[in-house]
């Protein structure tokens, strides 16, 4: 039985990480998206850039990080918004340290 639950629960895992780049470019790009709620979305972006800490890299994780690193790509005019005119200090700062990371680490 416990065979059954294991296997249940990868199938559960692999979809969820499979639906993971969908979930990031749709809550980042939508339109109503608040400045905090984009710059939490771009860190999870970032996670998935960077794969999993201490194991093994699988073909899934290094298409999430293609699709991450697209998805960084295509956010930058939001962030850039967020720099630029954010009334927040913190906000605009944590936009520009995104938008360096995003020139250096998705080429």
């Amino acid at each position: 039985m416990s065979d059954s639950i294991d296997e249940e629960c990868l199938k559960f895992l692999r979809g969820s990480l499979e639906a993971m780049p969908v979930v990031i470019r749709c809550s980042l790009l939508k339109p109503k998206a608040s400045a905090s709620d984009r710059l939490k979305w771009t860190g999870l972006a970032f996670r998935l850039v960077h794969g999993p800490v201490g194991g093994t890299a699988t073909d899934l994780d290094r298409e999430n990080a293609r699709e991450a690193a697209d998805i960084l790509r295509e956010v930058v005019p939001q962030l850039e918004k967020i720099r630029n005119g954010h009334s927040s200090a913190r906000l605009r700062q944590k936009a520009d340290h995104y938008l360096r990371r995003i020139a250096t680490e998705t080429g």
